[in-house]
């Protein structure tokens, strides 16, 4: 999987576990991290069946939180570029129950993980969500959400540590849940990615 920096003295997650205990009133236990992406070679190449050369990055996304025992889910962004509101509260999915996409948008991609996430029950959690990715500016941030999102739910009800499903899972709710038809690249990277290495994707299979 996607070797993290050091969370132990990366400012990003102090601040969100700060934002943790203002907004929920308790210390986050649980805390992981996704890397964004460059690509090197091949753009747009992923979701046409062709070679990609993406590499990860030191920037990324960190979602911190705890466990709760009323069955909700409270998140909230840091990020002052996403979409109001910036927290959102919904029921954990029930089995037979589903969730659905809606406002805010950035809630999005992390509603879509949850409902295809391979392990579970998900329980009830707070959480925050920072990240020093720029939004929109081609480094995929919405994969290392997506895959933040993912880590972090293999640590409150652990599956079974498929890499190759967990990248797919997270693809898959990028499609179902933002609406956005992207190939696997930039969730597979986000996954895959090790420290000084690029990682060459044949997406044809």
């Amino acid at each position: 999987m996607a070797e993290p920096v050091d969370l132990g003295s990366s400012p990003l997650l102090a601040a969100a576990r700060r934002v943790h205990e203002a907004a929920f009133g308790g210390a986050a236990v649980l805390a992981a991290w996704a890397p964004g992406r460059v690509n090197l070679i091949g753009e747009h190449t992923d979701y046409n069946g062709g070679f990609v050369l993406p590499m990860a990055l030191q920037l990324g996304t960190v979602l911190v939180g705890s466990p709760t025992q009323d069955g909700t889910i409270s998140i909230v962004t840091t990020s002052a570029e996403a979409d109001e509101p910036h927290r959102v509260q919904f029921s954990a999915p029930r089995p037979g129950s589903s969730l659905s996409p809606g406002l805010p948008r950035w809630a999005n991609y992390i509603k879509g993980v949850i409902q295809h996430y391979r392990g579970g029950p998900v329980p009830g959690f707070s959480a925050v969500t920072a990240s020093n990715i720029p939004l929109g500016g081609g480094l995929s941030s919405s994969a290392a959400l997506e895959v933040a999102t993912y880590t972090f739910l293999q640590q409150l009800c652990p599956d079974d540590g498929d890499l190759v499903a967990k990248a797919l899972a997270c693809q898959k709710a990028e499609h179902s849940f933002a609406g956005m038809p992207c190939g696997i690249m930039d969730q597979f990277i986000s996954v895959m990615g090790k420290e000084g290495h690029a990682l060459l994707i044949d997406c044809r299979s």
